[in-house]
């Protein structure tokens, strides 16, 4: 959940972030994913040691790659700065 814990930080420090609608949108769907795939991560572990283990990998997987399409896999600080940049554009 490295995206939501720095978003997190950056609300905590600076307050609410001024973004367009679709950027703010944007974040929130990233913690929303981040959220959903901390949950499956969750039961999976809660199925170890079980035939079920594996159950959950396909699900992570699709949401993982969901979470990519949106951050691009750069670095939070990296990712909020484009965001602030985009407002601009």
């Amino acid at each position: 959940m490295q995206y939501t814990k720095y978003f997190s930080f950056i609300v905590k420090e600076n307050g609410q972030p001024q973004l367009a609608s679709d950027q703010f949108r944007r974040m929130m769907n990233i913690i929303y994913l981040e959220g959903v795939i901390y949950g499956l991560t969750k039961c999976k572990e809660a199925h170890k040691d079980t035939d079920q283990y594996y159950k959950y990998d396909m699900i992570i997987f699709k949401e993982q790659m969901k979470l990519t399409d949106l951050t691009g896999n750069v670095k939070p600080d990296e990712l909020v700065r484009t965001m602030f940049r985009k407002e601009y554009d």
